[in-house]
């Protein structure tokens, strides 16, 4: 497979851009995957080897020339722009802004040899802004984890403790959970990677999620079409139960990214959820103790008014307690 026929296995124009390139490989692998085939009557004219092979390409095609020279100059470009950065924490992104958050954020960009091997991470801005698909999802958690520890290294410097608490790591995550719900928009994010389906009789929109249950036992075996429920919410993570009230696992995702909308939506109230098994099961799903779900969720974007401020609150809650450890 060539460069161009790679375009055209992504259905991209040539000289798409890497965001671009990534955004549709996404999108296309989601399409692609069999309980998303087997629910929709959409197919594609290329399959999942095909699409992994073309992303391959166009992703080893656009980090540009094999030179070392261009390695260097990338690499010096993106320390310039983190040092314009830090001169400037205001440097412009395009991208969205939560004047409410809590606490601004860098922009992080990785910058990758001809070989694909990541030089490292550099900010190019930083302010309040939202997440879009132009930032990677992975360095995006990362400048929220490195958010949260800015925020607890303050209080140990304000105490002047010289170790911190054990239980330090519990908190970061704490932060970094309540940190993403106000630089991501729910409603956008579910339109990129979830598919839409006929809004119900009231007008609520309904999402069509493939999903899994993470099971707490390798003994656990769903019928196809079976029925599971909330049972309760550990660690921001959904345990289900069955129709008898049995606690089966948790609910997970084929993207990521989704844990940070179905978890935090379901939190506060602003979904519901129905989940039925899928007919086709991994072969070694006994082994690999996981099973395919189908998921639904009916999302009413409510009054979010108080959200940010609710937030807010929590964050500074958490804040606090973590001074009293």
């Amino acid at each position: 497979m060539n460069v161009k026929e790679a375009y055209q296995v992504l259905g991209l124009p040539m000289g798409s851009r890497i965001h671009e390139i990534k955004k549709r490989y996404r999108k296309l692998m989601l399409q692609v995957h069999p309980d998303v085939s087997l629910h929709s009557q959409e197919t594609y004219a290329f399959n999942a080897q095909e699409i992994n092979t073309a992303y391959a390409i166009l992703k080893k095609q656009a980090s540009g020339s094999t030179e070392k020279d261009t390695c260097h100059n990338n690499r010096q470009h993106c320390y310039d722009q983190s040092r314009r950065a830090q001169e400037n924490p205001h440097a412009v992104w395009n991208a969205p802004v939560n004047e409410n958050a809590y606490r601004e954020r860098e922009i992080l960009h990785c910058v990758e040899d001809h070989d694909g091997v990541p030089l490292g991470n550099f900010a190019i801005a930083r302010g309040k802004y939202m997440w879009t698909t132009e930032e990677e999802f992975s360095l995006f958690l990362l400048s929220l984890y490195q958010c949260s520890k800015q925020l607890l290294d303050e209080a140990d410097t304000w105490l002047r403790r010289k170790e911190s608490p054990a239980n330090r790591p519990r908190f970061q995550a704490e932060l970094t959970y309540l940190l993403a719900q106000q630089f991501i928009s729910q409603t956008a994010l579910l339109e990129e990677i979830a598919k839409e389906e006929k809004a119900d009789p009231e007008g609520n929109r309904v999402f069509y999620i493939p999903s899994m249950l993470e099971a707490s036992s390798k003994t656990i075996s769903l019928k196809p079409g079976e029925a599971l429920y909330p049972c309760s919410i550990r660690q921001h993570k959904l345990y289900l139960k069955n129709q008898t009230g049995q606690e089966v696992g948790y609910l997970s995702f084929l993207d990521d990214r989704l844990y940070y909308i179905v978890v935090p939506l379901f939190e506060q109230k602003l979904l519901r959820l129905k989940i039925r098994a899928a007919k086709r099961q991994p072969e070694n799903r006994k082994k690999a103790n996981y099973q395919n779900l189908h998921l639904w969720i009916k999302f009413s974007a409510g009054n979010h008014s108080q959200l940010p401020e609710n937030l807010n609150l929590r964050i500074k809650a958490l804040l606090e307690k973590y001074k009293c450890c």
